[in-house]
């Protein structure tokens, strides 16, 4: 079931790998007044069960996602907000244009079927590989913390809650298909500037991981109508950091 919150033109909102639509409860707050904000959980995360679908993809997400919207939010234009992997879904559904996007807003698109294709990220994606295929060898537990502090700094999930820690631990099987499905999205930057024709706010995380952060760039150089911002903030910004992210989202949605 996908939560609906809020009043106004639509908008719909796609969590990051290990997380689910909670991540999206503080801007849905600043956007009520004016959205109705849809927050599905992702498949695997939340609510949802692991696909047993493979191999997995973009369009396979997507696909569900899709059987899982109300008619009414599939038949009208609205806004779009993806994060990491979630972000990656949005540029997906932007691309193959199958949903009416008004506005499209992208904090950190982990598009990482771009890095092969930049002459300058053999090492980025080397290192993104490098996470790939650790995690399917490693015990939950240990897969959860290898992934999350890839993310934040070594450290950061041993200083989680144990409780929290294994509630990550649960998930950490969908990040294998997540990266199977980034890596493997049959598309190229010049497919992205001919079919996202939508205004793009592209945000950026200035502490983030570089492969990240040259994913945002390249998009910066293709993208017909986008604005990149970054942020003091690492890739997690929009959960670690909501308020500094939600403020530039909320006025480039209310514009």
């Amino acid at each position: 079931m996908v939560k609906q919150l809020g009043n106004g033109r639509s908008a719909l909102m796609l969590h990051s790998s290990m997380s689910s639509h909670p991540q999206w409860l503080a801007l849905t707050s600043t956007l009520s007044a004016t959205h109705c904000c849809s927050l599905p959980d992702l498949a695997g995360y939340g609510a949802e069960p692991l696909p047993t679908m493979q191999p997995w993809s973009l369009a396979a997400e997507a696909d569900l996602l899709l059987a899982d919207l109300p008619d009414t939010l599939k038949a009208q234009p609205l806004d779009l907000i993806g994060h990491s992997y979630g972000g990656a879904l949005a540029l997906h559904l932007a691309r193959t244009q199958k949903l009416q996007i008004r506005k499209l807003v992208l904090f950190e698109p982990v598009a990482f079927h771009l890095l092969p294709q930049l002459p300058d990220a053999s090492a980025l994606w080397q290192e993104v590989r490098a996470l790939a295929d650790a995690l399917p060898l490693l015990e939950a537990n240990q897969a959860a913390e290898r992934f999350i502090d890839y993310w934040q700094h070594n450290g950061f999930f041993a200083g989680l809650p144990g409780r929290m820690q294994q509630q990550l631990a649960l998930q950490v099987a969908k990040v294998s298909l997540d990266f199977q499905a980034l890596s493997q999205e049959p598309a190229s930057l010049a497919d992205y500037a001919d079919r996202v024709k939508s205004p793009v706010l592209l945000l950026s995380g200035s502490h983030s991981r570089q492969s990240a952060q040259r994913i945002s760039a390249a998009l910066r150089g293709v993208l017909p109508d986008v604005r990149l911002q970054r942020l003091e903030c690492g890739h997690m910004g929009p959960v670690t950091h909501p308020d500094l992210v939600n403020k530039p989202i909320a006025e480039f949605l209310l514009a």
